[in-house]
């Protein structure tokens, strides 16, 4: 596509067929490119999608010897050999539309996020220095095209030459495997996907080759962290981005850094080229905000997308010049350290006091039972909002024990929730992140 001059835009197959719809409705592509096991889906979405000319089938590692045949479309990389290009692509320019990213969202139409291929370059560039790449690293993309982490994985190691491994359908035990058989020298994921792969029992698991751990993402539970440290490797870095910024937009925690315990709670510092700022939450990027005070983090950077595709009132509220206003609520202290304290949206206001999520949930994760938590605020006739905890656990605990426990910790009396719903697995978006909104309409 890139050599094409054509746009590409990966779809999250999580999404219902409805949103799928709407989705392709506001992107208007002509050619849908499709996984044969997709194809009843894509089916469905045909009589929606008149305006989409073309149809082709992609035969993957999870796709039936039998079943991209019988599609009744173009098989690649079946049929490559017998097309023959009857046109001469146009001149690539940098400043080109590259792709479109669809962002993450849990409820409405996923918003597309515009790269031009400078920045997607950039990216590529400055990749090779976060993950300390040669020619001679290996590492695994366990994730699809729908989301930023493919490019930021898949860019710099395809850069310098290195070795990439791609997963058709992810489990734990398949990456374990796969991350040993590959000799793969970097591991950077979500915390949530760690947290899967401890969940089962990884002493004997052969991490040898590992040269380079990470996470990315979301904040991490010092837990998980220091059994990263243990089991897999001592060099591990901390990357926050997000699907706007790229891979080089955002802060980056070195090895060196997360050994600092006064540090360990920070995501990091600017990244290269790029600049970050704590600014008064809803201000511009003049309204600096001193070190210490709590505010919303904005970015520029090399890597930073340019604007929301075919939607300028978005562009207008989240990009300001070079500048992209994250949503997120930090601090930056006087090393330039960055702290995330959590989303704008995500703030719980309870009897007219803030209360992030994140410390509730560190302090509910150190319980030994716990291997999962998300706090959210709940509708309350008398606080406006209660602290609510929805919780995965590894053994039976009641309410009352681990609430018993949260009163030991460190928690202020209104942080602490004043209820805690058991489930066996928390919703999550397409990423694989948790979804706070979900949550919030289970109650």
């Amino acid at each position: 596509a890139f050599e094409l001059g054509a746009i590409p835009v990966a779809l999250h197959v999580r999404e219902s067929t409805p949103i799928l719809a709407k989705t392709l409705a506001r992107l208007s592509p002509r050619i849908l490119v499709y996984e044969a096991t997709l194809a009843q889906r894509v089916a469905e979405l045909r009589p929606q999608t008149p305006w989409v000319t073309g149809y082709v089938t992609a035969r993957s590692g999870i796709t039936p010897a039998d079943l991209a045949r019988n599609t009744g479309d173009p098989v690649i990389p079946d049929d490559l050999p017998g097309y023959e290009m009857d046109f001469e692509p146009p001149p690539v320019s940098e400043d080109d539309t590259a792709l479109i990213c669809l962002s993450s969202g849990t409820t409405g139409i996923p918003k597309g996020v515009v790269h031009r291929n400078r920045r997607l370059v950039e990216g590529a560039r400055g990749g090779v220095y976060i993950y300390q790449a040669t020619p001679h690293s290996a590492q695994i993309v366990p994730i699809s095209t729908s989301f930023m982490g493919w490019q930021n994985g898949a860019l710099p190691m395809i850069n310098v030459g290195a070795k990439l491994v791609f997963m058709a359908q992810f489990s734990p035990q398949g990456y374990l495997d796969m991350l040993r058989q590959e000799q793969c020298t970097i591991a950077v994921l979500l915390p949530t996907i760690w947290r899967m792969l401890f969940r089962a029992d990884v002493s004997a698991e052969d991490f040898a080759s590992v040269q380079l751990a990470g996470f990315a993402g979301e904040v991490i539970d010092l837990g998980t962290l220091g059994k990263i440290r243990s089991l897999v490797a001592p060099n591990i870095i901390n990357i926050y981005g997000t699907t706007e910024t790229g891979l080089c937009g955002g802060t980056m925690m070195f090895a060196k850094d997360l050994l600092r315990e006064d540090k360990i709670e920070s995501i990091g510092k600017p990244l290269l080229n790029s600049e970050v700022r704590v600014i008064v939450p809803g201000g511009r990027a003049q309204d600096l905000l001193p070190p210490g005070e709590e505010g919303e983090i904005i970015v520029r950077g090399p890597s930073v997308a340019s604007e929301m595709w075919e939607d300028p009132a978005k562009t207008r509220e989240v990009f300001e010049g070079p500048w992209w206003h994250s949503g997120d609520l930090g601090v930056m202290d006087e090393e330039q350290f960055l702290y995330i304290r959590g989303r704008l949206d995500d703030m719980i206001i309870s009897g007219g006091i803030n209360i992030m999520p994140a410390p509730v949930e560190g302090a509910i994760l150190s319980h030994p039972a716990v291997l999962e938590v998300a706090v959210v605020g709940m509708p309350d006739e008398t606080w406006g909002q209660s602290v609510t905890a929805f919780v995965v656990t590894r053994e039976s605990i009641t309410e009352a024990v681990l609430d018993a426990y949260v009163q030991t910790t460190d928690l202020s009396a209104y942080q602490r929730p004043r209820r805690y719903q058991f489930m066996s697995e928390l919703p999550k978006g397409p990423t694989g992140k948790i979804s706070r909104r979900s949550l919030r309409a289970l109650i």
